[in-house]
């Protein structure tokens, strides 16, 4: 059996470097090593010999085919260069030349993008701020102090050995909403101001959810400013990126840092508000949380309630992308696959 392996080995590799051409060398390897190669076929026969010559042929057999395997490989590299050499001879210049691959912008830049000219349509400006941030501005400031439950439901991801002057750790920020304090510090009303970006949670990541997305947060101070308002932006907002044909609903939800606080929801997109694995069979999708900024927020970054009042919100921006492009899976969005960037 030794001689059969090394006879049929031999065989083989004499082959192999006698190969002209790629079909050539296809046909040696099927040969030896297909299904029903000569080589195949004698592996088989292993299991059928004695317990104590199994293993020695078994290592044979392994450092045979190992040395087949690599022989076509490096033929095949061979061939390969050997066409090269002969194709850079000539060169036909009435051939039209080859198309340089072009770039593209990542869904949720293009999404990001209408968003903002929408928003600048109606009066807003844009900020950035800090994925970093203190215990201060994403909780403090936003009437969510030490203890409060709503830090429970935000699985915040502290930083290790990393600190604010205060001492607290610093955090990934939870939500967008960490720029209304800065903001409201800073600006003079009235005023309005979306910021988008990137935010961190640790939730289990599913069809819908994920430990890092974008969101669009923004807010609106001026004198007598209502609830209506609010809903007023918010039906022109959504109508104007998803089509007039959507619609929009309004429920009751409590936020510490608005009063009264509220959810928006849209028909699926997916589905067209049949039901779907993406809004959980329900046919529609939660797409942002909103509401009249509360007093305490107002009174703790310097801005008196009586004379202005103020409403925020915050869009799930990575939803909204999924939606506009009826995409049902979140994580395609962060999937290096140019496949899906092609499309945009």
């Amino acid at each position: 059996m030794r001689e059969q392996f090394l006879q049929v080995k031999n065989e083989a590799l004499s082959l192999i470097l006698a190969a002209n051409d790629r079909q050539e060398l296809e046909d040696v390897k099927a040969k030896f090593l297909g299904k029903k190669g000569t080589f195949t076929n004698l592996l088989k026969t292993i299991a059928k010999l004695p317990l104590n010559v199994r293993p020695e042929l078994g290592r044979l057999a392994n450092e045979a085919k190992e040395t087949i395997e690599a022989t076509i490989a490096t033929r095949a590299l061979e061939l390969s260069r050997e066409g090269e050499n002969e194709q850079s001879q000539w060169i036909d210049i009435t051939l039209p030349g080859k198309k340089p691959q072009i770039g593209h912008l990542h869904p949720q830049t293009h999404v990001m993008k209408e968003i903002i000219d929408i928003f600048k349509e109606i009066g807003f400006k844009v900020a950035d701020g800090p994925e970093l941030e203190s215990d201060h501005y994403n909780f403090e400031l936003l009437n969510i102090p030490k203890y409060h439950p709503a830090r429970d439901t935000q699985q915040t991801l502290y930083l290790k050995d990393l600190f604010d002057k205060k001492g607290d750790p610093l955090i990934l920020r939870t939500h967008g909403s960490n720029m209304q304090g800065r903001i409201m510090e800073k600006v003079v009303p009235p005023c309005r101001v979306i910021y988008p970006g990137k935010v961190y949670r640790y939730e289990q990541v599913d069809a819908s959810h994920g430990f890092e997305f974008l969101q669009l947060e923004g807010l609106a101070l001026d004198r007598d400013l209502t609830l209506t308002d609010l809903l007023g932006t918010f039906t022109h907002f959504l109508k104007r990126f998803f089509g007039p044909q959507t619609e929009v609903r309004f429920v009751c939800h409590n936020f510490p840092f608005v009063e009264p606080g509220l959810e928006a929801y849209v028909t699926c997109a997916v589905c067209k508000g049949k039901g779907c694995s993406f809004c959980k069979k329900s046919g529609w999708v939660e797409i942002a949380g909103a509401g009249m900024i509360h007093p305490n927020v107002l009174s703790m970054v310097g801005v008196d309630g009586k004379k202005w009042q103020g409403f925020a919100f915050g869009f799930g921006l990575s939803r909204m992308i999924t939606l506009k492009y009826q995409i049902d899976d979140l994580r395609v969005l962060t999937n290096p696959d140019t496949r899906i960037l092609e499309q945009f």
